[in-house]
């Protein structure tokens, strides 16, 4: 597992081996700045993931494996630009593909991502991404992958009292 911080964004990658046998690489963006005060919600971060294509667990350092690893997991620390670029993913009501990289956003999270990511627009200074993340959170209910109805702006508010204590300011939604 390795950690670091860029440019406003912090990044978790690892490496595992699956049920299966083959080679996992994971990478999680996030926020430098709010994610450690999130970290039991998840950071504040989005998981890249590649488009499905495995290595078997490999049983010695070649050019396969390192070509593997540099067009996923070195791929994946290229795909969030900035804060911004994270602000606009973590509002996104579905997956986001960038060539063969995706962002994994679950609708059953996504309340909550709207409230990160009106955090985050509010700290950039961004009133046109909070205006857009807040018209997503009048929405109504979305429809969840177990068939029920979930209220966004309900949950949203949740949401925003947990991460208000966390963060240690009031989020207004």
């Amino acid at each position: 597992m390795a950690r670091w911080e860029s440019q406003g964004l912090a990044y978790l990658a690892w490496i595992s081996e699956d049920v299966a046998g083959s080679l996992a690489w994971n990478m999680n963006v996030g926020d430098a700045k709010f994610g450690p005060a999130l970290e039991k919600y998840g950071r504040m971060s989005v998981p890249i993931r590649g488009s499905g294509s495995e290595m078997p667990w490999p049983r010695a350092v070649d050019t396969s494996l390192e070509k593997y690893l540099l067009e996923g997991l070195g791929g994946s620390t290229r795909f969030v630009a900035d804060r911004t670029d994270l602000c606009v993913l973590l509002s996104s009501p579905v997956d986001v593909w960038r060539g063969e990289l995706s962002v994994w956003l679950p609708v059953a999270n996504y309340p909550a991502r709207l409230v990160q990511a009106l955090v985050l627009a509010r700290d950039l200074g961004s009133a046109d991404l909070e205006s857009r993340i807040q018209g997503r959170l009048e929405q109504g209910p979305i429809r969840l992958s177990n068939g029920r109805s979930m209220d966004v702006l309900a949950s949203a508010k949740g949401w925003a009292s947990r991460y208000s204590s966390a963060l240690g300011f009031d989020i207004a939604i």
